[in-house]
Formats: C-alpha cells, structure tokens, sequence
C-alpha cells in the first residue's frame, strides 16, 4: 500500500492528486489530512472570492493570507468548475423526508446522542437495553445513508446494546433545532407516526393502564402533545412536572446527578387503543404491555 508520505514523493498527476498535496498537514513525524469541516471551509472560501470576481492566482494568495494553506491552481479550477469537492468522500446523505429519517429524529430527542472524536469523527450512538430496538435504529440509519446497517453489539459492562457510526451530514442535520425538522416529521402520516414511534421507543413507559413519555425538554413534549391530538386524535394529559432538578437518580444501576427538572405527558386512557393502533412500539416488551392495557380496557 502506497503511503502518504510515498505519494508527495511523486510530481503531482492529476487534479485529485495535488488537491490531497494541498488538504494535507504535518502532524509530528507524519501527514494527516486536514478536517473534514475545515476542507470544506477552504472549499467554500475559494468559491466566496470567485463569485467576488478574483482570479484564480489571486484566490491562491488570499487563501495563503487568510487561512494559511497553499492551493494549488489545478484544484482551484476544479472546485470552481464543479467537476471536484474536496470532501467528496463523504458519505452522501440526502434529507428527503421518510418514515426512516423521521424514527432516527425522535430517537435522537430521547435515548441517542451525538458526538465528535478526537480524529473528527461525527458519531451517532445508541445504548439501549432492547436489542429490537438497536436494530431498529441501525436498520433507519442504513435506509437514510445507504449503506450496510451499522453493527449491534451487545457491551457486558454497560449491560446494554450498541450501535453507532460516524456522519458528518447526518450528525450536522441532527443538531438543528427542532423547528427546522418538523418539515420531515410533518411530511406524511407515515412520517409523524414513525417520529412518535422512536421518541416513545426511546422515553415512553407502559404501567397499568396508563402510558406516558418523559422528558427534560418542555417544547419537545408540547410539540409531541399537538402531534399526537392533531395527527392521529390521540388525547393526552400535561405535560406537567414530574420531578425537580437537582436529585440523584438511578441509571442501570449507577447513581447520577440529574440537573434539569422533568416533565411528563400522559395519553388519556380513552386513547389507548388509538395509539396502540396509529404509533405503537418497536420494543416488544413495551407493546405487549400495551396491548394488555388495551384488552383490559375493553
């Protein structure tokens, strides 16, 4: 395998070749190449001073100015003519609303959680109790990234099943504030059941008779009340306040400090059947206690 240091060696061939001259750092006694977010920087840089009428020698040295990186004008043709990008590797992620994308959200507002690793990768991760339920979410990412679905494991130490995987698109789409993904929760029935259905999956509970979902986010419950009235006619209580912050709480047997106060929604017993019907669980347990609830109401 040639390595990076063997690929400087050589005179540039082609514009990919001197486009990764350029994108590459020294790192101690090696190359790395240089953040995907900072590429992209650069790469939006030179196309600001193109439409700002520079040309290509001048862009060169507004880019050594400003940012310190040396382009080469090969690559600054091909950035500027569309015909390269200079993080094209990247796996593609298209927003396009579906039941999939719109599960991957709900479970991102309850038990998933995003994250950036030392080396720049954008990870989404679950660490979830209910293998199904890992499945699940890892079948919802491979459908939106298309690709093969991200191993489940099951981790001895934090007795729970893991998936993850690293998506700088997906993970910068998932950061945006709620308001911005309502269009892919609201796109279709399909869509708004299959959202509900991933934050329940991932902070509803069954007892009883009575259902509900918890929360520390006092406009995600809201917006999860109007869903549920509003799509599917499903009634429901709250939210209101269920604990205070500032307690100590138990985590599958660890003790942790819980600094926000949390709030809960309840689905009125009359809507049960509805819900069982319209949203449902992905996690066995959780339905089948539903379903029990729902027969015992009949």
């Amino acid at each position: 395998m040639t390595t990076i240091p063997a690929l400087l060696s050589f005179p540039a061939r082609g514009p990919l070749l001197g486009e990764l001259q350029s994108l590459l750092v020294r790192r101690g006694g090696g190359y790395k190449l240089r953040p995907t977010v900072e590429r992209e920087r650069l790469y939006n840089l030179v196309l600001e001073l193109r439409k700002e009428g520079l040309s290509y020698n001048a862009i060169i040295e507004r880019v050594k100015a400003e940012r310190g990186v040396t382009l080469r004008k090969s690559h600054v043709s091909e950035w500027t003519n569309g015909k390269h990008r200079p993080f094209g590797y990247v796996r593609a992620f298209d927003a396009k609303p579906c039941p999939e994308l719109a599960y991957v959200i709900g479970v991102k507002m309850g038990d998933a959680s995003l994250s950036m690793s030392r080396n720049y990768q954008y990870i989404l991760k679950l660490r979830v109790i209910d293998r199904e339920f890992a499945e699940e979410f890892s079948r919802c990412l491979s459908v939106i990234l298309r690709r093969s679905p991200p191993r489940v494991k099951w981790h001895e130490k934090t007795k729970a099943w893991h998936t993850e995987l690293s998506s700088l698109l997906l993970y910068n789409f998932l950061r945006q504030p709620l308001r911005d993904l309502k269009r892919v929760v609201e796109d279709s029935v399909d869509c708004s059941a299959a959202f509900l259905r991933g934050f329940f999956d991932s902070e509803g509970w069954v007892y009883s008779m009575e259902l509900g979902v918890v929360n520390t986010n006092m406009e995600t419950l809201r917006y999860v009340s109007k869903l549920l009235e509003s799509r599917f006619g499903i009634r429901v209580l709250g939210p209101r306040l269920k604990r205070k912050g500032g307690r100590m709480v138990m985590i599958k047997g660890k003790l942790y400090h819980a600094n926000k106060d949390c709030y809960s929604l309840l689905v009125e017993r009359s809507s049960l059947s509805a819900y069982r019907s319209a949203v449902g669980f992905t996690i066995r347990r959780k339905q089948q206690r539903l379903a029990s609830a729902v027969a015992k109401l009949a």
